[in-house]
């Protein structure tokens, strides 16, 4: 604000000074109000002057305020979104440690559980392998009962044949009776 005024007051000092003292003589066809001229460009500059000092530079100052703070406030978001950046770029690292341990621990888990399929699946063929031993040998069994009772079917068959063959009639008879009393007398002996 002092410069100005400072500029103002030498532009007055021009203004005021004689149009001769410039080096424009009235003789010469200079201007006779010239001083006149300056002098009011002098005020006009002082008012122009006080007025950009008085309201201009405030307002100035107020918008220089206004846009140090808007940058401390870009500074501090600047700053906060740094913070939020590494916090998620940390946040991942973790989620990848997260998914390999995560991972890690599925495969551990699958081959737990493929040791133990495979364990019941031998234990199961085990049984399989039992059950189907059990009954070949039942059914083996089996087959030779049914054998056993074909053969004496079949001796019983050949044998009535041979004595059918052997003996008449009248034998058959006979030896039919004597059977039959040798049962009768062993079961009247039992009782």
């Amino acid at each position: 604000m002092t410069r100005l005024l400072l500029l103002a007051a030498m532009a007055a000092s021009l203004a005021l000074a004689s149009p001769e003292a410039a080096g424009h003589g009235g003789a010469h066809g200079g201007d006779p109000y010239i001083g006149y001229k300056w002098f009011n460009f002098a005020i006009l500059a002082a008012g122009l002057g006080f007025l950009v000092a008085k309201f201009g530079l405030p307002a100035l100052r107020g918008q220089q305020s206004s846009i140090l703070k808007q940058l401390k406030q870009a500074q501090k978001k600047a700053a906060e979104a740094e913070r939020h950046t590494k916090a998620v770029e940390e946040k991942v690292a973790g989620l990848e440690r997260e998914i390999e341990a995560l991972k890690k621990e599925a495969a551990e888990e699958m081959a737990v559980e493929a040791r133990e399929m495979e364990a019941e699946t031998k234990l199961l063929l085990e049984k399989v392998e039992q059950q189907a031993q059990f009954e070949i040998a039942s059914a083996v069994e089996h087959a030779r009962k049914d054998l056993r009772a074909m053969a004496v079917d079949l001796a019983v068959a050949m044998a009535e044949k041979r004595l059918a063959e052997e003996v008449g009639r009248d034998a058959q008879d006979r030896l039919v009776d004597a059977f039959v009393r040798s049962l009768n007398g062993a079961a009247g002996g039992k009782n």
